[in-house]
């Protein structure tokens, strides 16, 4: 029987393999949907982003590319521009006769940077530890404080003009004298150097307690046990957590100091005798009062390259990471 089956034809042989699936066919065309797909969401992405590049690229990275450009032309706005080259940077650091304002406003606004960014810093530190402290009525203080950050300039400056008046403002009255604070050489920069940290001074403290309120309960907890007071606490866990906090603050308080131009154009134009003619109102002259459009582009420059500078000393030597 065996050898009746083995003659049969086809015995023996391999059984036929089976038909061939469709599984690579499908992962392909699956893979092909989600390329599709993505494919459809990026687009729609960029959709969404593509007001935004319009207005990086017209009003923010062509500006760059043109006053960049500018800085090595003479223009005065009425005449073709000419190519000087690299004459608008040496001039402006080598000819004190042609430009006589650019160190002295140099000077100013570094001595705002150093009256109005490191008191204005320790203040917001000592305010936010006070808040910290669970007092009553936390939310209205900082709603009192921030009040000044979201006001408008102009109304700030109107506001402190009055308060400063020798005749009738309410400082003199309080303490009794007739001192012009904003027409003393000594006191001007002073006097807004105080009203630019009670500007700020509502953002700082909102950064600072966010950064004291994150700080696990427990750290403090187990100093209690051990016996530290509230001083021993505060620099012992409170400073050393929020470290990396306080030197954001710095720097961007820095930069900003460095662009300060609102209050001393409004409230003293520069003067008196030049003792609040911060550099960015040097700029504004050279460009829109001199019209010496390359002066104040290779100006602006050189004002990128100092803040970069100062923001690379600050990352290099100031503690920004926790212990």
């Amino acid at each position: 029987m065996t050898q009746i089956v083995d003659a049969l034809p086809g015995a023996g042989a391999e059984p036929p393999a089976p038909p061939p699936t469709s599984a690579p066919r499908t992962a392909r065309a699956a893979r092909g949907r989600g390329a599709t797909h993505r494919s459809r969401q990026n687009r729609i992405g960029y959709l969404f982003i593509l007001p935004f590049l319009i207005y990086f690229a017209m009003f923010l990275l062509a500006p760059m590319i043109m006053s960049f450009v500018i800085s090595f032309m003479e223009w005065d706005l009425r005449s073709a521009p000419t190519f000087v080259g690299f004459d608008n940077y040496l001039n402006l650091m080598f000819d004190p006769i042609r430009y006589p304002e650019f160190w002295p406003s140099l000077s100013v606004t570094l001595q705002y940077i150093l009256l109005s960014v490191p008191v204005g810093v320790f203040i917001a530190l000592v305010i936010s530890a006070m808040l910290n402290a669970n007092v009553k009525g936390e939310g209205f203080f900082k709603t009192a404080y921030f009040i000044p950050n979201v006001t408008a300039v102009v109304a700030v400056a109107a506001m402190w003009i009055f308060m400063l008046d020798p005749q009738f403002g309410l400082i003199n009255e309080v303490l009794g004298t007739n001192i012009s604070f904003l027409g003393m050489p000594q006191t001007a920069l002073a006097t807004l150097a105080a009203m630019a940290i009670w500007s700020a001074l509502g953002y700082n403290i909102l950064i600072l307690l966010s950064a004291m309120k994150s700080i696990d309960e427990s750290l403090y907890d187990a100093a209690k046990i051990d016996g530290a007071n509230a001083v021993q606490r505060f620099f012992s866990i409170t400073l050393p957590s929020i470290q990396p906090i306080i030197f954001f603050i710095l720097i961007t308080a820095t930069i900003g100091a460095f662009q300060a131009f609102d209050q001393m154009y409004l409230m003293t134009g520069g003067g008196p005798d030049g003792a609040t003619l911060t550099y960015l109102l040097s700029l504004y002259n050279h460009a829109f009062r001199y019209f010496e459009m390359g002066t104040a582009s290779a100006m602006s420059y050189i004002l990128l390259l100092i803040i970069l500078f100062v923001t690379w000393i600050g990352f290099r030597f100031i503690p920004q990471k926790l212990d």
